[in-house]
C-alpha cells in the first residue's frame, strides 16, 4: 500500500513538473523601393512527440528551478501538427500557408503574403484584424496604424512605422481560433489561458540595406521570481526603420531627357550648318 501511495504521489508530482511553452511568433517584412514587398509570419512550437527525451524548459536550462519539461502535444486535439490543418482551413485567400517544417523538436508553421504597394499592405492588414472576433480595424486610432513615408530625389528614403498593438492584433484571428478550436481548454483550465499560448519572439523589417531586428534571447541575469535567468522576448512597443534606394526611375528619366536635349542640339547645329 505504501509503495502504491508513493507511486501515485510521484505520478502527480511528475505531472506538476510539466509546462506548456508558448508558440513563438516571428514576423519578417521586406519593402521594395516602391512600397511593395512581402510579410512572413512564423510560428514555432515545441513538440514533445518529436523528442525521445524530455524537452528542457528554456527558462530553466540548468534544471535547478523545478519548472519541468515542456509538454505541448497532449493539450492540442490532434497534437501540435493539427495547427497546420487549422491554418490551411482558416487563413485568408491572399496568404500562402507553407508546409510545416521540423527542426529537432520544433515544428515551424509559416504564412506569407505579398503586397503590391503600401495601400495594398494596409488593405490586407485591415482584413487580418477584421478576421478577429474580438476587434476591428476601426477600433484603432490613426497614429496606431502602420505608416510608410517615401521621400527624396536621386536617393529615395522609405520610413516605416508600426505599433506592437496593431501587429499583435493582425494575428489574433489565428491565436483565438487555435485556442478555441483545437486546444483542450479543460486540461488547461486554471493555469493556462489564451494569452499564454503564444508570444512575439521575433520582429524583423528590411528596407534596402537597412534592417531592424529584435529576436528572443536568454538572459542569465534577468530576474525570474526567486531565481535568475529567463528568455527575453520582443520588448519594444513601437518599431521604426528608414532605408534608402537609388531612385533609378528618376535617374533613367533624367538620362533620357539629357540625351534627347543633346540630340536635339546636335540636330539643330547640323541643320544650321547646311
Amino acid at each position: 500500500m505504501k509503495k502504491l501511495l508513493v507511486l501515485v504521489v510521484m505520478a502527480v508530482f511528475a505531472l506538476t513538473l510539466t509546462a506548456c511553452w508558448p508558440g513563438e511568433i516571428g514576423v519578417v517584412t521586406e519593402f521594395n523601393a516602391n512600397g511593395s514587398g512581402t510579410r512572413t509570419i512564423i510560428l514555432e512550437v515545441m513538440d514533445d512527440t518529436l523528442s525521445s527525451t524530455a524537452i528542457i524548459n528554456p527558462d530553466d536550462p540548468d534544471q535547478d528551478e523545478g519548472k519541468g519539461a515542456v509538454l505541448n502535444d497532449k493539450h492540442i486535439d490532434g497534437g501540435v501538427i493539427a495547427i497546420q490543418s487549422w491554418l490551411e482551413d482558416n487563413a485568408p485567400d491572399f496568404m500562402t500557408v507553407e508546409d510545416a517544417k521540423v527542426d529537432g523538436y520544433v515544428r515551424t508553421f509559416t504564412m506569407t503574403y505579398s503586397f503590391d504597394d503600401f495601400d495594398d499592405f494596409l488593405d490586407k492588414y485591415e482584413q487580418l484584424i477584421n478576421l478577429s472576433p474580438n476587434m476591428s480595424w476601426s477600433d484603432f486610432d490613426e497614429d496606431e496604424k502602420p505608416s510608410l513615408e517615401i521621400s527624396g530625389g536621386f536617393t529615395k528614403t522609405l520610413t516605416f512605422k508600426e505599433s506592437r498593438t496593431m501587429l499583435e492584433a493582425s494575428f489574433d484571428w489565428a491565436i483565438d481560433g487555435i485556442w478555441n478550436d483545437i486546444y483542450n481548454e479543460a486540461d488547461l483550465a486554471g493555469f493556462v489561458t489564451k494569452a499564454d499560448i503564444s508570444v512575439l519572439a521575433g520582429y524583423t523589417v528590411k528596407i534596402g540595406d537597412e534592417e531592424l531586428e529584435e529576436i528572443r534571447y536568454y538572459d542569465p541575469e534577468a530576474a525570474d521570481g526567486d531565481f535568475t535567468g529567463k528568455v527575453i522576448f520582443v520588448e519594444s512597443n513601437n518599431f521604426e526603420l528608414s532605408g534608402e534606394f537609388a531612385n533609378t526611375g528618376l535617374i533613367v528619366g533624367l538620362i533620357i531627357a539629357g540625351v534627347a536635349v543633346i540630340g536635339g542640339a546636335v540636330f539643330l547645329v547640323l541643320k544650321l550648318k547646311k
